[in-house]
């Protein structure tokens, strides 16, 4: 039983690890989305600033 234990055990320190990972991608493509948003809005405004 402690064979299974263990095996279960790292199976879900590996889903974990995994769900970790997704979730820092889609945090830092959320926050590139939105750097690059107001980066266009800064250009454009000052692209008819003069």
């Amino acid at each position: 039983m402690n064979k299974n234990c263990s095996k279960d055990s790292l199976g879900l320190r590996l889903r974990i690890t995994a769900l970790h990972q997704t979730w820092k991608w889609l945090h830092q493509t959320i926050a590139l989305h939105e750097y690059l948003i107001s980066v266009t809005a800064v250009n454009s405004a000052n692209t008819y600033a003069f």
